[in-house]
């Protein structure tokens, strides 16, 4: 059945002739490319003998199914005179069993083997002055953006990888849409576009994908896909409505806001909510795979996701953030490539945003096992105070009630296991794991240090496994993963001892016993990753992290690869046919080898790997005006901050505001603040903070002043976009090198030192450039904008490296000298007078 239909179609094929008591029911299934089923819909039901077909919601490439109850697969008259209808409009036609066991493909769906190319000259046509672009607003055509279309034209028609570098201004964005949208129209076939912030997501959705949809000729859809976690479950909004108990007293006024909300809603997603619940309640109404029944669930065809997940199905082009498209393909390699996972089956991808991509993936296969983590496990089964319901109590507690007394001894041995192992032990567990992790805590503290603010990492190391600390460390975390794994076999036979309940009462319970399960999976997961943690586990990287907070010092476990190459191959570039990778910053001094080597696009072969590079169409030259001050103290060195303090303000002040100072750290950004604040206030200008509020309220309140000096570190490098006169000016610091004390970063720079190589320069070196780029990126966003970037770095002048930064920088004038001549140079760009 494998061949024709996935996993998930059965299943729901399954259920709803189930729940049509074994008469004929009618689907139309979606195909992957290959003629495999992935996902049906039942849209009518009949009697033992027949069925209405209804053909008029099946589509080119889609399947129609029906069942016969007898189990004779033969065709009858009607069954011949359908098929031929559907075969000539490129529909399949199949018929099954009622246990979806066998099936006779009476017509094979339309599947398109070959691509239908892309022409170039079209593509060119919808570049040209008076072609589509047009409409947009001010539209002149750019070769750079025409380059682009065509290298992403031959790149689907090829089935190739491309890395395109398109600077600031090219329009990239439609440059890959327009033959992505084409492709996917011509060939059936769906292209998925992965970003890494919520803004471009945005711009795609709101606005370049609608303007492609009103003013070309093809028809397509494109949706913005959110991951399941996003949307409201209404089984266990059901639950918690009618189950309060099984909620804290803190979360109840949010949990009756949510359930109301989810009444009149349409989409079900937390981003729709008027308000913004804590992380804790949305966790106990959110979608979870693992704890979804899926086409048994009673709410299955009004569930919010599923209504999304079909949605997407019936899209040409998704548009998806990076962490959901990783996500996907983990979960794809363990289920097959053309099943759906959480997005439908795919064979071409976009990758915008694309230097983050070792980041996003190193994250993603990075292990975190924290004290929260397992608690909130075990309070969802066994809350800590008594006035609470938990999902093992209610469990015990219908069991003694509805229980029939003919079954006394399946009564016995669910109690036993019950009120004997798993109520009592989870407080012994929940004891444990508090004290294992409150040693953790105390333990990190004492080895690393006092010293280090909010945040203490440990990283486990040959040496420090010689100690006594790893030894009493591992010993602990040894005995947390026995006991969790103890507890996980004892609900697992509680779980399978309750397939034998009456069905009348596993219905009632199925809710409780769904959710237990899920739990019983995450808990078993974290007892191996502890015992993954304690172990050799090669290739990657293991330390131990001591956060203080308002409740205390929390330690976990953390560890993450040290090389993702090898399975961003395997898993992604071997798989997927076309791949588009595209940002203003992938090369380092104008070259790919970087990215290449780290990611893993160094391992295809020559032939099908292209790389494009393209300069912004800015006028940088005029539009810019970078300086360099070289009588600036060495970030290390003393009376640099007094320094530093002192051009900030000199420079804001030859501005009027209109400033991003970008940092490296948030002490120095804080120390600095603390100083200028004031200051700025005394010239009327407004001093803003990154963490004074979230990061939309800020850059909105940044945009409305227009006087405005903001103080801002990582999240600001990147991923703004101010234009206009509301930012003029931009300040680095210093050079944007990750603090070497990071566990990822350290381990890493010894395997590169390992293997002979120079770590400095082949891994901290282009990881800075690029940040660094980005944030020199942040100033000119289009043809109209003008404005400077200060580099209080002397080091970009001194150091051989330096040379790599300033080269990777588009085309503009520097101004070196001592900091007189510097800003006189600027006051002169801005206006205002020579000294």
């Amino acid at each position: 059945m494998h061949k024709y239909f996935s996993d998930d179609a059965l299943l729901l094929m399954r259920h709803e002739i189930e729940a049509a008591a074994g008469n004929e029911v009618f689907f139309i299934g979606r195909a992957t490319i290959e003629g495999i089923v992935f996902e049906v819909e039942a849209i009518a039901r009949g009697s033992k003998q027949a069925v209405p077909a209804i053909l008029t919601r099946a589509a080119c490439g889609d399947v129609v199914i029906h069942n016969h109850p007898s189990g004779d697969l033969t065709p009858s008259g009607a069954d011949m005179d359908i098929a031929s209808v559907a075969g000539n409009q490129g529909i399949g036609f199949a018929i099954i069993d009622n246990g979806c066991t066998r099936c006779y493909q009476v017509v094979s769906p339309f599947t398109e083997k070959k691509g239908e190319l892309l022409s170039l000259d079209e593509i060119a046509r919808v570049f040209a002055p008076d072609g589509m672009m047009a409409h947009l607003k001010g539209y002149e055509q750019r070769d750079e953006q025409v380059r682009m279309a065509f290298a992403v034209a031959e790149a689907f028609n090829h089935d190739r990888v491309v890395l395109v570098e398109a600077g600031t201004g090219t329009g990239k964005s439609l440059a890959y849409l327009v033959p992505a949208i084409l492709w996917a129209v011509r060939n059936n076939q769906r292209v998925v576009v992965s970003t890494n912030t919520i803004n471009l997501q945005e711009q795609l959705i709101r606005k370049d994908l609608p303007f492609l949809a009103r003013n070309s000729s093809m028809e397509f859809k494109a949706v913005l896909v959110k991951g399941r976690g996003n949307y409201a479950c209404l089984r266990k909004l059901e639950n918690a409505e009618a189950e309060p108990s099984l909620f804290p007293d803190e979360a109840a006024a949010e949990l009756t806001a949510i359930i109301e909300w989810s009444k009149s809603c349409q989409d079900g997603c937390r981003s729709d909510l008027a308000f913004t619940p804590r992380e804790g309640t949305w966790e106990e109404v959110c979608c979870e795979a693992d704890q979804c029944s899926r086409s048994r669930c009673k709410h299955f065809n009004r569930c919010f996701f599923y209504r999304a997940r079909r949605d997407a199905s019936a899209a040409k082009v998704l548009v998806v953030n990076h962490a959901l498209l990783l996500s996907d393909i983990v979960l794809r390699k363990e289920t097959g490539y053309d099943a759906t996972a959480i997005l439908p089956p795919f064979t071409r991808l976009i990758f915008d945003e694309g230097h983050h991509l070792e980041d996003v993936a190193t994250n993603h296969l990075s292990l975190i096992i924290s004290r929260g983590g397992i608690l909130r496990q075990l309070y969802r089964l066994v809350p800590p105070k008594a006035t609470r319901s938990g999902l093992l109590t209610i469990i015990s507690a219908r069991l003694a009630r509805d229980l029939p007394d003919t079954m006394e001894a399946l009564y016995t041995e669910l109690s036993a296991l019950l009120e004997s192992h798993l109520l009592p032990k989870a407080h012994d567990l929940t004891g444990l794991t508090e004290q294992c992790m409150d040693w953790l805590a105390l333990a990190v503290e004492r080895e690393a240090g006092g010293e280090g603010g909010r945040e203490r990492k440990l990283r486990i190391t040959p040496a420090l496994e010689q100690g006594a600390f790893w030894q009493e460390c591992r010993g602990r975390a040894h005995a947390l993963a026995d006991a969790v794994n103890d507890y996980t076999s004892a609900l697992r036979s509680l779980l399978r001892r309750c397939e034998d309940l009456p069905d009348k009462l596993r219905e009632k319970m199925a809710d409780q016993l769904l959710d237990a399960g899920g739990i019983e999976g995450r808990l078993q997961t974290m007892a191996d990753g502890l015992l993954f943690f304690i172990s050799d586990a090669e290739g990657y990287c293991r330390w131990i992290e001591a956060r203080s907070g308002h409740r205390g010092v929390q330690a976990r476990f953390c560890a993450a690869p040290l090389d993702i190459s090898g399975q961003v191959k395997e898993t992604i570039l071997d798989r997927i046919k076309t791949i588009i990778v595209t940002s203003a910053t992938l090369t380092v001094g104008g070259d790919f080898g970087y990215l290449k080597k780290r990611t893993g696009f160094g391992l295809l072969a020559p032939e099908r790997l292209g790389e494009l590079r393209l300069a912004s169409p800015f006028d940088y030259a005029s539009q810019v005006f970078a300086g360099i001050p070289e009588d600036m103290p060495e970030p290390t060195a003393p009376g640099f901050r007094q320094a530093l303090e002192e051009r900030i303000l000199q420079a804001v002040t030859i501005s009027k505001g209109g400033a991003f100072i970008l940092f490296t750290s948030y002490d120095l950004l804080n120390r600095v603040h603390g100083a200028l604040a004031p200051e700025l206030a005394r010239l009327g200008l407004v001093a803003l903070k990154q963490g004074e509020t979230g990061r939309h309220a800020l850059l909105s309140r940044f945009r409305k002043e227009n006087n405005a000096v903001l103080f801002g570190t990582d999240s600001f490098w990147e991923g703004v976009d101010v234009k206009g006169e509301a930012l003029r000016l931009v300040i680095i610091a210093r050079l944007p090198f990750q603090v070497p004390t990071e566990p990822v970063q350290q381990a890493r720079t010894e395997q590169i030192q390992a293997a002979g190589g120079d770590p400095f320069r082949e891994f901290s070196v282009p990881q800075a450039v690029i940040k660094f780029r980005q944030g020199f990126g942040r100033l000119i966003r289009s043809r109209d904008d003008r404005g400077a970037v200060l580099i209080l770095d002397r080091r970009v002048t001194t150091k051989n490296y330096g040379r790599i930064f300033l080269r990777s920088l588009p085309d503009t004038a520097l101004v070196k000298g001592t900091t007189e001549e510097v800003f006189r140079k600027m006051a002169v760009f801005f206006g205002g007078p020579a000294s």
